[in-house]
């Protein structure tokens, strides 16, 4: 037998008819999974909530009507700007839109609803929301302490907003789909 060089090709081994169903029907295996979990991340990514992930600020723009030394009622007016962040990558952020309310001291002072909206994927957006009440009683602690707080420049309201699902084409109570947003308290300062 001649000695074999190093710069020799390998014989190329003829496999068993056998062997090579069984290993192409390992690859066809292989490429179905690997198919299958493609699809699988695919769908996992297209069917995330549209809830509860986008960013929200609120701004204070202006307000009227909250004159408590006139009586123990006031009328009063805001108009607030709403920001919305949307972070999702593939789809757009949704709202069937909800309900506003700004209160001083737990007590709801204007509400108004919030439209329906969306806004684009890897955006922001901002809307206008113009909360207001008529002949809102207060207190005759309440009312103190508004003008006492006025005085002081330290007079606060907090605003609170509910959006609905918007899979859920109705009032949250009837879908139980809703989600409440507090925003820091906002000064009165004039």
């Amino acid at each position: 037998m001649a000695d074999k060089k190093s710069d020799d090709p390998e014989p190329i081994e003829i496999l068993d008819p056998r062997v090579e169903v069984v290993i192409r029907a390992r690859n066809a295996i292989t490429c179905v999974l690997l198919a299958e979990m493609l699809v699988a991340a695919i769908v996992a990514l297209m069917s995330t909530p549209t809830t509860g992930d986008a960013a929200f600020t609120m701004e204070l723009v202006s307000f009227s009507g909250l004159n408590a030394t006139v009586g123990p009622t006031v009328s009063p007016a805001f108009t607030l700007n709403l920001h919305v962040e949307n972070p999702f990558i593939l789809q757009p952020w949704c709202s069937n839109g909800g309900e506003v309310v700004v209160s001083y001291s737990g007590v709801a002072l204007a509400w108004c609803n919030a439209p329906a909206f969306c806004v684009r994927r890897r955006s922001a957006s901002e809307l206008t929301v113009l909360p207001w009440g008529w002949e809102v009683g207060l207190s005759e602690d309440l009312r103190r302490r508004l003008l006492s707080e006025w005085r002081n420049g330290t007079a606060q309201v907090s605003v609170e907003m509910m959006l609905f699902s918007p899979d859920c084409w109705t009032h949250a109570e009837t879908c139980g789909a809703e989600t409440l947003y507090r925003f820091k308290p906002f000064s009165l300062l004039s």
